[in-house]
């Protein structure tokens, strides 16, 4: 019941503090959390400084900006109750637009892929704004006060929620050609890909969905102007799984040419690497 109190609190303050002062505060907060880590705070420094390092990154000026960069994407969420259409595309825009809209031409669905890149958050967001059908597959938080809060956020935004827990309902949605939006760098289980030369694991499932129905992969991502703060979704050209080929062997490829952009963005911009958690690096074989 404390981390809804304190997200309600969160979320007044970025809803009616003035944007630079709420931002500001975010930033106080990261970095108190960031030099006097204790309990699950030290458990993501830990995640932060080992996942940096799987891309090649080890200052520790890229892992303090890792969690500023957390703090303003909770600021940003929260902010979602009262900000505007108009003020929201003030702040973001979209790039590639073409790409999504050829992948929906096919008429199977498309698999929006992403990772905890920047405000993954808002790049959905803006794409429902935008006019796009726009499903979120979410895990449900344990607290349901906090899970409701967040679901009716994105909601107001006119996105459709969707639990891990009821998958059926990806289909029903890619059917309907819509877009469904996944995160899948979280999981320590899947399928191996190699990025920045270390071998990891990306989450399976929309893959083998892909195969399986036919949708089509468009990986997208969402950049921050460090001067601006305007930020930028990114949708690249589409992935097309080879319903041709053995599933193993048909995912793999997929998997592996998302990984390569994936790694592109990371490389550029490790400060927008937001997992919380603990990437398995796994050896060659």
């Amino acid at each position: 019941m404390l981390t809804f109190i304190l997200y309600k609190l969160g979320e007044f303050l970025a809803c009616y503090l003035p944007s630079k002062l709420a931002y500001w505060i975010a930033e106080k907060i990261a970095d108190f959390f960031f030099v006097f880590s204790f309990g699950k705070y030290k458990t993501y420094k830990e995640a932060v400084f080992h996942n940096l390092a799987i891309i090649g990154f080890k200052d520790k000026t890229y892992a303090r900006d890792v969690f500023r960069n957390f703090a303003r994407y909770i600021r940003e969420f929260l902010w979602l109750g009262r900000i505007s259409k108009r003020r929201f595309f003030r702040e973001a825009s979209l790039v590639g637009i073409e790409n999504l809209d050829a992948a929906l031409k096919k008429e199977r669905g498309v698999l929006l892929l992403s990772c905890h890149f920047g405000n993954w958050e808002w790049g959905g967001i803006a794409l429902s704004l935008w006019g796009y059908k726009m499903c979120f597959l979410v895990r449900p938080h344990t607290n349901v006060y906090t899970n409701d809060l967040f679901n009716n956020l994105r909601r107001k935004k006119g996105v459709e929620i969707i639990p891990t827990t009821n998958l059926k309902q990806v289909i029903v949605a890619l059917r309907n050609n819509k877009v469904v939006a996944f995160l899948v760098d979280e999981a320590n289980e899947g399928i191996k890909v190699k990025l920045c030369n270390k071998i990891i694991t990306l989450a399976s499932g929309p893959f083998k969905i892909a195969w399986k129905y036919g949708a089509i992969i468009s990986p997208a991502f969402m950049i921050k102007d460090k001067k601006t703060g305007i930020q930028r979704g990114i949708i690249e050209p589409p992935i097309e799984v080879d319903s041709k080929l053995k599933m193993q062997e048909s995912i793999k490829i997929a998997a592996q040419k998302f990984a390569k952009i994936m790694e592109n963005y990371l490389s550029f911009y490790p400060d927008h690497w937001l997992l919380l958690k603990k990437k398995k690096v796994y050896s060659y074989r």
